[in-house]
């Protein structure tokens, strides 16, 4: 029940935010008369299409001009490359590469592991299903389930 209640507080703490940025927002266009402003430049740009036009074409080749004369005023060397600001990735991917390769390299060893215990199991398995068993054979179970203890403990841990 509590965490219903931490939701309301949360959506009343954000619309008495809104409502204040509104309240502020409604001060500025009353004190500035923003509203009336927009309308009396809607009705002269309405009445005076050709000259608003020409103020807005002026505006915009006013500012490529001045954009155009900073840009070719500076100094370029042709040594400069653009990309001078960008640090060298290079380092970094030959990093990602040896991580990836190292990963691969683990998994390629979890799975030959994988597969000798697989072998192994066999091995033990048709060891034990031996009526009669010698000495040697008891050495080899032995020895065989000793190895694949291993081999799981390794898998266990590598996983």
């Amino acid at each position: 029940m509590k965490m219903f209640g931490k939701k309301k507080k949360e959506a009343r703490k954000e619309s008495k935010a809104t409502r204040w940025f509104r309240i502020i927002l409604w001060r500025c266009f009353v004190r500035w008369k923003i509203r009336e402003r927009i309308a009396f430049a809607n009705k002269w740009a309405d009445e005076h299409r050709g000259d608003t036009m020409l103020i807005t074409v002026g505006c915009l080749l006013f500012s490529l001009i001045i954009g155009a004369f900073l840009t070719l005023g500076t100094e370029n060397d042709g040594n400069d490359n653009f990309m001078s600001g960008v640090e060298p990735v290079e380092s970094m991917f030959r990093g990602m590469q040896q991580i990836q390769n190292a990963k691969a390299y683990h998994i390629s060893q979890m799975e030959q592991m994988a597969r000798d215990g697989q072998r192994l199991k066999h091995e033990l398995d048709s060891l034990v299903r031996l009526p009669h068993k010698t000495h040697d054979d008891s050495l080899q179970i032995v020895i065989r389930y000793k190895q694949l203890e291993m081999i799981v403990n390794n898998l266990e841990k590598g996983e």
